[in-house]
């Protein structure tokens, strides 16, 4: 029974890391989502700091990103006001999501909060800073579709699952090698 679960362990291990070697293909990597990472919105700052904004949106919806986080996701970080004047519901992503801007120097950002706009208009943001977290920025994209968060959740644990292909080897090499010894 042993040799049994160890090879069932063994394949498990093998098919996972070879999937995580395929998310590093580039071709796999568009095919799950042609995006490679959100597009962030112009920021406007209304006031002094960076947890005050204002952002002109259409109508759909969006997510809004944080740098360095403490907690995420997190809806109740922004509070959403809409071009009338009103407060706009913020919820949450159903997974945390993390995505790392090439373009800025690899900046991590982790998908905090999600809102509809359900007019056009200029849409203000105002946030709360982590007093942990000097200098902490937050971004407004178009919410990811499933295949962009797919995509992103696979590129965080990458490593993870490549890492389960040697793993895997190891305990597939020790187990055919493994001899019963006589009674």
């Amino acid at each position: 029974m042993g040799r049994r679960l160890a090879l069932a362990v063994a394949g498990v291990l093998v098919l996972v890391g070879c999937l995580g070697v395929l998310t590093a293909v580039p071709a796999v990597q568009r095919a799950v989502s042609p995006d490679a990472e959100p597009a962030p919105l112009p920021l406007r700052l209304a006031g002094s700091r960076y947890d005050d904004l204002t952002v002109d949106l259409d109508t759909g919806r969006y997510a809004v990103w944080a740098t360095r986080p403490a907690s995420a996701p997190d809806r109740d970080r922004c509070r959403v006001t809409g071009p009338d004047g009103r407060p706009v519901p913020v919820g949450e992503p159903g997974h945390r999501v993390e995505w790392t801007e090439v373009a800025t120097d690899d900046t991590a950002w982790t998908w905090m909060s999600t809102f509809t706009a359900r007019a056009a208009g200029s849409y203000r943001l105002s946030c709360r800073p982590d007093r942990d977290a000097t200098g902490q920025q937050y971004a407004v994209t178009r919410e990811p579709d499933r295949r962009l968060a797919l995509r992103l959740r696979l590129a965080r644990w990458r490593g993870l699952l490549v890492a389960a292909l040697p793993t895997g080897l190891v305990i597939l090499g020790m187990t055919l090698t493994w001899r019963r010894r006589p009674d």
